[in-house]
């Protein structure tokens, strides 16, 4: 009898998003485990530009499945080195302050092909804390939360250093979108972001998404692309071209025209994700 794909060979981390296809698998491999070896660890790397709705369900997954979520967070240490420093609910950064310092320490902003922003304040953030713990030094399975309906993107996932052996349990699994929504429409508890499906979902103003759900943020929940806007604007007289993507306007004038015009796309599913930011 072959065993679940959810049956991790330990020392092991689940990468949680704050999604209901991640909190499916967590669960998932939960369950398999009959809970939370003291070798599992499972990890919520906040940029601070999440929904609020994404912090309130990392936090009521751990306490209604009694398990050990460690928040996690970007720094530059006093030496102007990449660090991390570890929080919880209650003193989580809202309003960007990781993805901040990574701008400021790099002078730079994240672009579709340089995404400065999943490698270091998911990616290796994650890692740096993982290689201080007893037994993560030398390596660990990294399980990621892509399904079956993603191959190109689970087929794709590669660790980003020696150590980080990253695998799919619900692509082995055969777990698709349509199994996660299933379960979590019989849970007691579920992810409350606002507008269609996960369009709010990981950083609410993410350049990798689609201009028409960006427009359709934008007119619905304004506030969130501050620090986007600030961000682009930081960097004026730093870069040539200070902006998060080269393809479209900068987000003041996006915003600009969304206040004037509306939103003029429409919420296309034509985003460009990375394999980190899973749902």
């Amino acid at each position: 009898m072959n065993e679940s794909p959810y049956l991790l060979e330990l020392p092991a981390v689940v990468s949680f998003s704050g999604g209901r296809t991640s909190g499916f698998m967590l669960r998932h491999i939960l369950d398999a485990h009959k809970g939370q070896p003291e070798d599992l660890k499972i990890c919520f790397q906040n940029t601070g530009l999440e929904h609020a709705a994404t912090y309130e369900f990392v936090r009521e997954c751990g306490e209604r499945w009694g398990v050990d979520i460690t928040w996690l967070e970007y720094r530059v240490n006093d030496e102007n080195e990449h660090d991390y420093a570890i929080v919880a609910y209650d003193t989580a950064s809202r309003e960007g302050e990781p993805f901040s310092a990574l701008v400021e320490k790099r002078q730079h902003l994240a672009t579709p092909v340089a995404r400065i922003c999943t490698v270091n304040l998911k990616m290796r953030t994650l890692d740096r804390y993982l290689k201080t713990l007893p037994g993560f030094a030398d390596g660990y399975t990294n399980a990621v939360g892509l399904r079956y309906d993603e191959p190109r993107r689970a087929h794709r996932l590669k660790g980003d250093n020696p150590r980080e052996d990253p695998i799919c349990p619900m692509y082995h699994a055969k777990h698709t979108e349509e199994d996660v929504l299933e379960w979590w429409s019989q849970q007691e508890f579920d992810l409350n972001l606002p507008l269609r499906g996960n369009m709010a979902g990981n950083c609410v103003g993410c350049f990798l998404k689609s201009r028409g759900k960006v427009e359709i943020l934008m007119e619905e929940m304004p506030e969130h692309f501050d620090w986007w806007m600030k961000a682009e604007e930081s960097m004026e007289g730093v870069l040539d071209t200070p902006r998060f993507r080269l393809d479209r306007p900068s987000y003041a004038d996006l915003m600009k025209q969304v206040r004037e015009q509306g939103s003029l796309f429409g919420p296309d599913d034509e985003d460009t994700i990375p394999c980190m930011c899973t749902d």
